[in-house]
């Protein structure tokens, strides 16, 4: 069994095994780093590198596949929000100012569990790997397109244009790339040996 160790070793280039719990704890603090730089990069960088792109469908006539739980001008992230806060207090929220801070709970909610999810399943401890950033980031970017649209909390991938699209696989790479690279680091502040 030493072999198998030692070839996952020299194949990976790390020194070590990683250590999933550490992995997933500092994954969890990587991941609301990253949400949080994700949510600035929407708000500052993304209007000018993609003028006049929202996240609203430009073409509303077609329906998710299966159900639609979402309202029109809603985010996935609203609409999260509205439908666990309305199961939790048997009432929908005001419109306005709470809907607003559901909103922004769950976006840092998502952020954690993406990171911890991400912290938890590392294969590698080595300092940077750009490769696990991109996929990571691709691998959401289809999960949220495809798989929020299947539950109904965000609207068909078809009714979005090649423009939204880019812009929303650009947020998850901000959001994947900031994640790999704190989780990394901060890994190895935890698991350094003095």
């Amino acid at each position: 069994m030493r072999w198998v160790r030692d070839l996952y070793r020299r194949s990976y280039g790390t020194e070590e095994t990683p250590d999933f719990r550490i992995g997933f704890f500092v994954g969890i603090l990587g991941g609301l780093v990253g949400a949080l730089v994700m949510r600035g990069y929407e708000r500052k960088i993304a209007p000018q590198i993609f003028p006049g792109v929202s996240d609203q469908p430009e073409n509303a006539e077609i329906t998710p596949p299966i159900v639609k739980l979402y309202r029109d001008g809603e985010t996935a992230s609203a609409a999260w929000g509205r439908i666990l806060f309305t199961m939790l207090m048997n009432h929908e929220p005001v419109f306005g100012q709470t809907q607003n801070q559901l909103q922004e709970w769950v976006y840092l909610a998502y952020g954690m569990t993406m990171g911890a999810f991400y912290g938890g399943t590392r294969t590698t401890t080595r300092w940077r790997d750009l490769a696990s950033g991109f996929f990571y980031g691709l691998r959401l970017w289809l999960g949220e397109t495809l798989g929020l649209s299947l539950l109904g909390l965000r609207a068909d991938p078809r009714s979005f244009s090649l423009r939204q699209h880019g812009w929303h696989l650009s947020r998850q790479w901000v959001y994947s790339f900031t994640t790999t690279a704190v989780t990394r680091i901060l890994y190895r502040l935890v698991t350094t040996k003095k």
